[in-house]
């Protein structure tokens, strides 16, 4: 199966300059200064300044800043990602990354952006911004999605991760999983791996954001980030993907080793062979 970021939908790394992780993020930070230094100016103002910001901002990709139905009462925000499928390629290519679609839950007690809470705001941002400058997260996603039809990966993180769930039940929880899907078990360690650091990542920023915005916000989101032990559950996931590499390396080396010993036998045994006929001639 290929997958493909459309260019719509990613940040060019010749653009950001710097290609590590920290190049990466310091860019994404970018992104978000730079939104909110043209949000902060209001006080009040309509939804679709959200939008309208963003794609001025980041005018060649495709973004959609939209307001959520009544069936994500339980969610403040969400940025999913938007496909689209090309008939005329090969069966195997699946679909494209083209674009984001950011949701939000309007807040009727809140007059800010129409209803849109700063911290909720800029949470969103975070994750919209990351999935720009760092593409191995949305592949990642998409990859993950279509392992199984059965296994809902989204819904197993948000019960098992981000929730109050015990790091100690949710790693026993992980490991079964990983049972069950044994052939794909270092990209769901992946995906766990990136959705983790993402999602503390969108807490800090709601957070420092909201507290510049308003001296009376007293938004703390390093108490959900406790709350759900997050860095623990990152820590957990991260040591679990480096033992399952260390044995597949090792399979695949011991592999390697008997393909190397039984060509090695193969051809000693060949060259007795030769050996014993050249004697008899």
């Amino acid at each position: 199966m290929i997958r493909t970021i459309a260019s719509t939908a990613r940040i060019a790394t010749k653009i950001i300059k710097d290609g590590s992780n920290s190049g990466r993020d310091k860019y994404c930070q970018k992104l978000e200064d730079k939104l909110y230094n043209r949000l902060k100016k209001y006080k009040r103002t309509q939804f679709d300044y959200i939008g309208k910001n963003v794609h001025e901002i980041l005018p060649t990709k495709l973004i959609q800043v939209e307001k959520l139905p009544e069936t994500f009462e339980n969610c403040n925000g969400v940025v999913s990602l938007a496909q689209e499928v090309e008939k005329t390629v090969p069966a195997d290519i699946v679909g494209y990354i083209v674009g984001y679609i950011v949701g939000f839950n309007k807040d009727g007690k809140k007059k800010q952006f129409g209803g849109v809470k700063m911290e909720v705001l800029m949470h969103e941002m975070h994750h919209l911004f990351n999935y720009l400058t760092h593409p191995k997260v949305p592949n990642r996603i998409y990859k993950v999605s279509k392992i199984s039809s059965k296994i809902n990966f989204e819904k197993f993180f948000v019960e098992n991760f981000q929730s109050t769930m015990p790091p100690k039940k949710c790693k026993e929880a992980t490991k079964k999983l990983l049972k069950r899907e044994e052939k794909h078990k270092i990209d769901i360690l992946q995906y766990f791996r990136y959705k983790l650091i993402d999602e503390i990542g969108a807490y800090r920023s709601g957070e420092h954001y909201s507290n510049l915005y308003s001296s009376k916000s007293k938004e703390c989101f390093q108490s959900n980030i406790d709350a759900m032990q997050l860095e623990t559950k990152l820590n957990d996931v991260t040591a679990i993907l480096k033992k399952t590499l260390k044995t597949e390396r090792e399979g695949v080396n011991q592999k390697r080793g008997k393909s190397i010993i039984s060509k090695g036998r193969y051809f000693i045994s060949h060259l007795s062979d030769l050996l014993k006929i050249n004697h008899k001639n």
